[in-house]
């Protein structure tokens, strides 16, 4: 093959992976931004499995980024087991994220969700990944998915119940 077939070829295919990337989200860019489709990611969950966020697509997504030690995510933590309860067979998935790197020991998150009694999913960030690409700084965070996986909101800090609430009933 000479370096211009070689050349074309890459340029084909990438045109191709653009296009592919494009429509499998309706057109929509992947990011951590309102109106963009949530990163997808795969990371161990508590229980041992390994999951992945995209797993919850189809669903309404309250995506919670926490930590044991972070006053606020201990105070919202019941009302979003609530949420779930209350809206699961409606299409709610309430999904949280242990930022593993905030936290002082690796013990501190499992005797957390033991404590809290915690009824949700958790994946465990084990290394930052996900800490980093959705430029988690403070806690908690907490996104809301629509059903495709496009961020409908953003909070910063602590989400009440009602807040929540008010956001999710439309998408359902």
């Amino acid at each position: 093959m000479t370096k211009r077939n070689i050349t074309l070829l890459v340029l084909v295919v990438a045109v191709a992976s653009t296009i592919t990337i494009l429509f499998s989200n309706n057109g929509k860019e992947i990011g951590n931004e309102r109106g963009m489709v949530a990163e997808d990611f795969s990371l161990p969950m508590h229980g041992g499995k390994v999951g992945k966020l995209s797993d919850y697509f189809g669903d309404v997504i309250i995506l919670n980024f926490w930590a044991s030690w972070c006053g606020p995510c201990r105070d919202e933590m019941p009302a979003l087991m609530e949420l779930q309860d209350d809206y699961g067979e409606k299409g709610l998935s309430v999904v949280t994220v242990n930022m593993q790197t905030f936290e002082r020991t690796l013990k501190d998150a499992p005797a957390f969700i033991v404590e809290m009694d915690i009824s949700l999913p958790v994946f465990f960030d084990e290394k930052g990944y996900v800490a980093d690409r959705y430029q988690v700084r403070n806690l908690p965070a907490t996104y809301v998915l629509k059903r495709d996986g496009t961020i409908e909101q953003i909070i910063p800090g602590e989400a009440t119940y009602e807040g929540l609430e008010a956001l999710i009933v439309p998408l359902l």
